[in-house]
């Protein structure tokens, strides 16, 4: 009897775990966070508006240390979110960095950089993620190279379905 019960228990939980794996997966996003010391942001459209040093980013169009971002405050429910619109729809981080370095914008690295002005025209990746080019903010120094890049073809993402479409690729400073 203990046999048939221990044989038909392993029956059972084998059966439902094949149908559980064979269930249609009903839209579940499990977003990647970014990690900011303690704050954990999630890069994707879900992400606040991150106001550094009075300028408007985003976690992922943002060239800093790390260590360097000093979180003052979060909104997430007030008269700031409506007056900044929809852009602050997920909530504004209010940052500062520790050593007070200069931040540039995209125009400003191309030049430090001396782009050409046909390449400008690009769409920015940072570390082979794409960015918007409105919202990076950088400090000079985290970057190692800017290079014109074509995608990979076998990339699981791509961000064009033109194969030789050329992209600024901004490399940051290991």
């Amino acid at each position: 009897m203990k046999k048939f019960s221990c044989i038909l228990s392993l029956c059972i939980i084998t059966c439902m775990n094949v149908v559980s794996q064979t269930l249609p997966n009903i839209g579940m996003v499990i977003p990647r966070p970014y990690h900011v010391g303690i704050l954990a942001v999630s890069t994707r459209s879900q992400a606040p508006l991150l106001l550094l040093e009075n300028q408007e980013t985003s976690f992922n169009s943002l060239i800093v240390d790390q260590e360097d971002i000093l979180v003052k405050k979060t909104y997430t429910d007030s008269l700031l979110l409506v007056s900044l619109g929809e852009k602050a729809k997920h909530g504004v981080v209010v940052a500062e960095l520790k050593s007070k370095r200069p931040l540039f914008r995209l125009e400003h690295v191309l030049d430090y950089y001396k782009v050409s002005a046909e390449k400008r025209q690009l769409r920015v990746l940072v570390n082979n993620k794409l960015v918007d080019p409105k919202l990076l903010l950088a400090d000079i120094t985290r970057i190692a190279k800017v290079e014109v890049v074509i995608q990979d073809k076998h990339s699981p993402i791509r961000y064009s379905w033109n194969e030789n479409e050329e992209f600024l690729n901004i490399v940051t400073v290991k």
